[in-house]
Parts: C-alpha cells; structure tokens; sequence
C-alpha cells in the first residue's frame, strides 16, 4: 500500500486484497462479498438483498430515545461494576478483552431486552459466531467463486457457523413466544398491549408491515446481524480512545470536565451529548487516525461510468477508497498528529458545525462510510459511546502501564487496535455526579 501510495500519488491503482483484485480511487473521485448464498452466513442477506434492515435502523437508530438512552446508561453502570470494579487500587487490564466483554452486552440490552442481554449462553453464542464467521469467510474468500458452493461444507468454520444459527434460534423461539403470549393476554383481558423499547419490537413491526412472518429464523438472522455490525464498528473505536487518552492523557480531566458540567446542567440527554463537542473531537481523531481498514468504501460499478479525471470504470468493476486520504495535509493541519480539539476547532470553521460532528460523513473523513451507503446506525453508535465513556470518565481514571505496546496491527486491508494494549484504571474516590440515578 505504501509503495502503491507513493507511486501513484492522488490516482487510481489496482491492488489484490484480501476479497481479490481491485481498483482503489481516490476520494475525489468518490461518486459483494458477504457470501449471503452461502448456509451460516445467511444473516447478512438482510443487508444485501432489501432495504428493510436499513429502514428499520434509520426508523428507530438515528435518534435513541429517551428510554433507550437510560437503558444504555443502567447497563454501563452494571456491566463497569461487574467487569471493572469498585476498588480505588491501580488494576491491569488488557483494553480488548474488557471491550469484548462490555459491548455485545451494552448492544444486546438495546436489542434483546434485560433478560437475553446478560444470558451467558446467548452471549457465548453471538462472540463465537463473530469469530467464526470472520474465519469462514476468509477462508471461503481464498477459493474461486465458482467452486465455494461445493467446498463450503468441508470449512470448519463454516460447519460452526450454521450449528451456532441452530442455537441462537433455539435460545429465541421461547422469548418470541412469551412476548406473543403477553400481548394476546392482554387483548383479550381489554388492556393496552405492552411495548419494549427494544430490536425485538422494532423487527416485530416491521416485518408484519411488509407482510412477513417474524419467526425465530428472521429474529436470528437479524440479532446476529446486528450484533455482529455494532460489536465490530463500536468495540474497534472504544478499544482505540481507551487507549489514545490514556496516551494523550493531557485531554482526561477536560473531558471529565466537560461531562460532568453538561451532566450537572442537562442530565443524560440528546442535548447534553451535542454538546460535548470535545468528546465527540477526540472520538472523530481517534477514527481519522486509525480507521477500520486501508482501504474502504467497498463498491462495484453497476454500469459504465467516466470519472471526472477520464477514467474509464466497466460494469462490474470492484473498487476501494484508501482511507490514508484522512490525512491529506491539504484538509489536516499536522495529519499524522493526533490531536483530540482538532474538530472542536474545525467546528468554528464555515460548515464546520455540521461537518466536523462525528456522525458527519465527508469525502476527508468517512469513517462511517461516505453518501447515501454511510451507517446508518452511526447515531446509535455514538450515543452509545458517550455514555459509556461518560460513565468511564466520571467514575473511573486510566493510564498506560509502562512499556505495553499500543500500535495498531495490519491484518490484510483491516487496521486492527492492538489486542495487547493493556492499562492501569482505578475506581475515583469522589464523585462529582450520580450517573446512576440519572
């Protein structure tokens, strides 16, 4: 990438990747490799085959309401104090683990409801089938496409992946039932059905709108989807701030600041969130610095298309964008220097108040995406980050143990936070405020 970078400064250049050859373009050019036919990987046909995943997501994600945001603060207070503890002693802990554990629950609590949320065994089954199923398709994506119908059955990830989607839908049928059951009692005693703030009603309501069944197969598909979409764009950016403020630890006691301010004056709410703009800077850095992949924005061209330099694209063409374009020095003053207030500053700017945000997605900085195909679940994403970090801020203070290696990993076109990195945290012993009555 470096050697291809240099060579062919602000062009085009075909490279092989991980999924096979393609061409990557620069970003001012900007204008399928889920398997989704292939048993085990099924659930990432709900993203590529119709837009009712997206519908639901920008229905329900875009703006979390208010019940929605409490639930999310509960359950970081619960799974900080179980995963973290009460003691003001220095502990070490390695940042990707503790990660690992505290985001499938904080995401399951918003998709599954209190009770499935902390259920070991469903727990066990959504970490297993993530990593099976990254495996499998590395795996799958090393054969010719023709012949991956016929190999598939022999891949031992694969194999654990359609037996792992036997178990979750196992584990759903009963919750799908006793939620069914509850509203029929209900109707047929004359009260008001109840409702839950939750993925499983959002899916409910909108598959009976388009007419389908939502059975434990669609309810399996679907938590998995998004259990695995929100592990991996939510833990990879919580891994990297844990780890950049404890290097920039400069920026810990204005953050803390800032949170306990808005806090103490508006409570955990939509407004107090916007209002953390150095929060939201420093995530928005940690993401322009270390993205998820080099290479990004994954399309193909479903038709014949001259970009605005004279290339010529053909139909079928499969194209990337190199993500190292969030460090063109022409937008970033200092590019390769993380610094935390930069969207802060860059929000003073024209435009800046609505580019700058996190949630914003530009051609200097998609790290949601970029267009009409950015997240959709990128709001749900950052209200889930400032309150967990509110709470992390608030209660907790970390630093780096001397000598632990936090450079981020290359994993083919993946950039990876170091699974290694490890820090020092320690409950506070004064409380400025009450997150947990809030």
């Amino acid at each position: 990438m470096e050697e291809a970078r240099k060579k062919y400064p602000n062009q085009p250049f075909r490279i092989t990747t991980d999924y096979g050859e393609r061409i990557v373009l620069p970003p001012h050019l900007i204008a399928d490799d889920f398997h989704v036919d292939i048993p085990g990987f099924e659930t990432m046909s709900l993203l590529c085959r119709d837009d009712m995943m997206v519908s639901l997501i920008k229905k329900n994600m875009v703006k979390p309401s208010a019940t929605m945001t409490k639930m999310l603060s509960q359950e970081s207070a619960f799974l900080l104090s179980k995963l973290i503890g009460e003691s003001t002693d220095w502990r070490e802990m390695e940042v990707a683990p503790l990660v690992g554990e505290i985001v499938p629950r904080l995401a399951g609590r918003a998709f599954l409801g209190e009770e499935l949320c902390r259920d070991e065994e469903w727990l066990e089954i959504t970490r297993q089938y993530q990593h099976k199923f990254l495996c499998g398709s590395a795996a799958l994506n090393m054969v010719p496409k023709p012949l991956r119908r016929f190999v598939y059955w022999m891949i031992p990830e694969i194999v654990a992946l359609r037996s792992l989607m036997k178990e979750a839908r196992r584990l759903l049928a009963p919750a799908i039932a006793k939620r069914r059951e509850m509203r029929e009692a209900a109707v047929a005693g004359g009260r008001e059905p109840p409702k839950f703030e939750d993925a499983f009603n959002w899916l409910e309501e909108e598959a009976t709108a388009r007419g389908l069944v939502c059975d434990e197969v669609l309810m399996a598909d679907f938590q998995m989807m998004m259990g695995f979409i929100a592990f991996h764009t939510t833990s990879d950016l919580l891994i990297q701030i844990v780890i950049d403020l404890a290097h920039y630890e400069e920026y810990m006691q204005p953050l803390r600041e800032e949170v306990i301010h808005l806090l103490q004056t508006e409570g955990m709410s939509k407004s107090s969130f916007y209002k953390m703009q150095l929060l939201d800077s420093c995530l928005k850095e940690t993401q322009r610095m270390k993205p998820l992949e080099h290479l990004m924005l994954r399309r193909i061209v479903t038709n014949d298309m001259r970009l605005s330099n004279g290339l010529l694209l053909k139909k079928g063409t499969r194209t990337l964008v190199d993500s190292r374009a969030m460090r063109n020095p022409a937008v970033y003053e200092n590019p390769d220097e993380w610094d935390g207030a930069r969207f802060v500053k860059l929000r003073s700017q024209l435009g800046g108040a609505a580019s700058a945000q996190l949630v914003s997605s530009t051609a200097d900085h998609f790290g949601f995406g970029y267009g009409k195909h950015a997240c959709p679940g990128r709001f749900f994403v950052a209200v889930t980050l400032k309150v967990l970090l509110s709470h992390l801020l608030v209660k907790y203070e970390w630093k780096l143990p001397p000598s632990t290696d936090t450079a981020p990993v290359g994993m083919g076109v993946q950039l990876v936070s170091n699974p290694t990195a490890k820090i020092l945290i320690r409950r506070r012993e004064q409380l400025e405020v009450d997150l947990d009555s809030m």
